[in-house]
């Protein structure tokens, strides 16, 4: 176990988790990342983790990408059937639904606007008979989510469609690669502000690895997470 499994797992404890976890978030907020990256701590203690892509949204840099890798890892992956798992129809298959009532640990990976969260309307009656936790990741620095506002009109949109409250959010303020850790204390500072106004419970503020040690330093009134990344763009890969 690395240095970083071992960061995770202990924040991972700090909560009680739903059997099922669902994790939303607009398109460039990394909730993808995020939630491989809290299947995997859910790996080093031991469970069995099934990942289960439902992301209606957008079809691209998800976990349907990287599905055979996370075979092989040891998970069990639930993506779209056949013709459909290119296209962003809002198609859940009956697999979906069967890891929800019989899998032991279920991570839905949702898309984050009102067209996502169709998917978890289509799984709602399943949802309801399990423990469920709803995870909202925010990225400040994207449109649509950097401000007070935007976040509220957002998680509001998800719940009315959806039914379902969103019982805490992720902060994961990010630039791509040019993130600096003066970025992600600002960006935190707005979540930040938007969950006391607001009530919502602020459970991570996410970051790469590379900043990790920079910004628990600078940031102290909440549990950093150390972000590994999983997918990459198709021009890393050609780099690897």
């Amino acid at each position: 176990m690395t240095i970083w499994d071992d960061i995770r797992q202990k924040a991972l404890m700090k909560y009680q988790w739903g059997k099922v976890i669902a994790v939303t978030g607009r398109l460039g907020s990394g909730k993808t990342e995020f939630l491989l990256n809290l299947a995997s701590a859910f790996k080093t203690i031991d469970e069995d983790v099934t990942v289960v892509d439902v992301d209606i949204t957008n079809p691209y840099f998800c976990v349907r990408e990287i599905a055979a890798k996370l075979q092989k890892e040891g998970y069990r992956v639930v993506t779209p059937p056949g013709e459909t798992k290119w296209s962003d129809l809002p198609l859940v298959s009956s697999e979906v639904h069967y890891a929800i009532m019989q899998d032991n640990r279920v991570l839905l990976d949702i898309g984050g606007d009102e067209k996502g969260a169709l998917a978890l309307t289509q799984l709602l009656p399943e949802i309801e008979q399990q423990d469920h936790s709803i995870l909202y990741v925010v990225n400040p620095f994207r449109p649509m989510s950097s401000t007070e506002e935007d976040i509220t009109r957002l998680k509001n949109g998800i719940e009315r469609t959806s039914g379902l409250s969103i019982d805490g959010i992720i902060c994961n303020p990010h630039l791509g690669s040019e993130t600096s850790s003066e970025d992600i204390v600002s960006g935190y500072e707005v979540v930040k502000s938007y969950s006391i106004q607001n009530n919502v419970p602020l459970y991570y503020l996410s970051t790469l690895t590379s900043n990790y040690h920079d910004v628990v330093n600078r940031v102290k009134d909440i549990t950093v997470w150390p972000l590994t990344r999983k997918i990459l763009m198709p021009w890393e890969r050609s780099e690897v």
